[in-house]
Parts: C-alpha cells; structure tokens; sequence
C-alpha cells in the first residue's frame, strides 16, 4: 500500500474520466460550456480543458439527475492505493523497469493507441483529431480504488519520442521523453512491446510488437494475402527436445556459448522511485495535445 501524491492523483484521476464511458456524456456538456465562451483561441481553451473539467464535474455531480456511480467517480479515488511490480492481464505479464532490470526477459515496454487533439501552433483555430500510437515503459503499477464503488489499475509509464529509420522501422531514445504530464494509461488498453538496441547507435532501441506465442504465419495463400493460425497444444513427451514455454520471451541464446562483457545494463531504473533521464521534448507551448 502506498500514499499517491495530490499531482498523480490528479493526474490518474483525470485519465480515468476521460475514458469512462459513464462521463463521456457530461465531458460533452462541458465541452459545449467551454466553446460558448469567447475571449479565448481554442487552444488556450484546450490546454486548461481538462483541468477544469475536474472541478467543473465534482460540482455537476451534486445534481439530483446524476446516478451514484457517476457521484462515487466525482468524489475521486482514495489517497491509498496498491502498488504492484508485476500484473498479468489477458495471458501477459507485465512489470515496472525496476524489475525488469532484475530479469533476463524483458516485460515493461508497451504500446498504446489513442485518439488525440492535436494544435499545429498556438494560433490554430482548426484542431484535428488523429488516432496516434504512443510508445512506452512502466515505471509503475498501481490499483486505484473509488471507496469500494470500483478499482482501475493504472500503469505509470515514460513515453518515448518515436522515429524510423531509412528501412521504416521505429526506434526511440530512452532519454528523450515527451507527454509527462500525462504518464498514466488503464492496462486493460495497452499492448505489449519490448526494445532491441541498435548496433549502430547506443542509445537507440527498436520497437518490436509482441506477437502471441501460439500465432504463426503460414506464408502467401491463393488469394495474395497472408493467413494466420492459432497452433494447437503440442505434447512435448512424444519429443523430449522440445523446449517447454514458460510464458516469457528469452532474450539470451543458450545454443552458442556464452560471451561475458563487464557493462551494467543500459538505462534501466536503477533508483527504486525514479529514473534519470535527460529531459527532453519536441513539444513546446504551441504543440500541445492530450490522449483520451
């Protein structure tokens, strides 16, 4: 059990609302609010947007049409929370970069897809909304609890400014980071991932996207495309050589031997709270834009 800070509570808080379906309707409301308002470019509006929809909703909930759900989700959650360094959820295992540090198989990268509002500058009246893919490492796991009326796990994560290279493959730097002021993301929406160093640059990792262990391609069909298939149990005691799948990705070859380097691993957390990084973002007042 741990003591979550007023600025990540908020910050928790806040995604939560954003992506409950229950309040989606009331976001409208103040959405509405907010645009009937002149004075103010839509991106000075946005970038306060979420932050008062907040206070704004607690005092909205008091109204006698709200269902107590929808009040329990305005009070917002306990100060207390769980803290997790390992969660499994649909068949995966995840776990936070302090862990993972300890471990030969590589758990803590994730992939997130979200829909986002996006400014050109500060000036931009037009905003557009683009479906975007983030991508990330969980520093922390945490169970947020409403008082017992419902509990959200939440993975606190660093993301990482994403590029391709001149082949189209995406890579990221573990010290360039952007969207910290929105770290958190439900677990229930993430994919796995896990980042291969470049052998050309140090600090340069490549994304690989988790595939299902029992998903095999099949190769070109009759139609051009390719088909996929789900492989079936096999009985490794008819095949003692068969090795047996523990559920993790193996990151160290056992059929060559092995070739030992004194080198402490890069860029793992090695503080039990925080994880240096050289601050870094593209993004500056007039690049704002927030995930729902």
């Amino acid at each position: 059990m741990i003591s979550l800070d007023q600025k990540s509570l908020k910050q928790a808080h806040r995604y939560i609302l954003f992506n409950c379906d229950d309040i989606q309707q009331y976001i409208r409301e103040h959405d509405d609010i907010v645009n009937s308002h002149t004075g103010k470019r839509k991106w000075s509006k946005a970038k306060s947007y979420s932050n008062d929809f907040i206070e704004w909703f607690e005092t909205r909930a008091m109204n006698d049409d709200i269902s107590d759900f929808v009040k329990g989700l305005s009070r917002g959650p306990n100060t207390v929370a769980k803290k997790f360094f390992e969660y499994v959820i649909s068949g995966y295992r995840f776990r936070t970069r302090m862990r993972d540090a300890r471990c030969k198989t590589q758990n803590s990268g994730v992939i997130v897809e979200a829909i986002t509002r996006s400014f050109a500058s500060s000036k931009d009246e037009r905003p557009r909304k683009d479906s975007l893919t983030y991508y990330g490492a969980i520093t922390d796991i945490i169970e947020l609890n409403y008082y017992e009326l419902c509990k959200y796990v939440l993975f606190k994560c660093d993301w990482f400014e994403v590029k391709e290279d001149n082949y189209g493959m995406k890579f990221v730097h573990f010290h360039k980071r952007c969207y910290q002021e929105d770290p958190f993301v439900l677990a229930t929406q993430v994919h796995q991932c896990f980042y291969v160093r470049g052998h050309l640059e140090e600090n340069r990792y490549y994304v690989m996207k988790r595939v299902p262990r029992d998903l095999f391609n099949m190769g070109d069909q009759s139609d051009g495309g390719q088909e996929f298939h789900w492989g079936e149990p096999s009985d490794s005691s008819s095949n003692p050589t068969l090795p047996v799948d523990d559920g993790k990705v193996d990151l160290v070859r056992t059929d060559v031997p092995a070739t030992i380097i004194d080198e402490p691993l890069p860029t793992l957390d090695d503080q039990p709270h925080q994880i240096d990084y050289e601050e870094y973002s593209d993004f500056d007042d007039s690049d704002w834009d927030y995930m729902e």
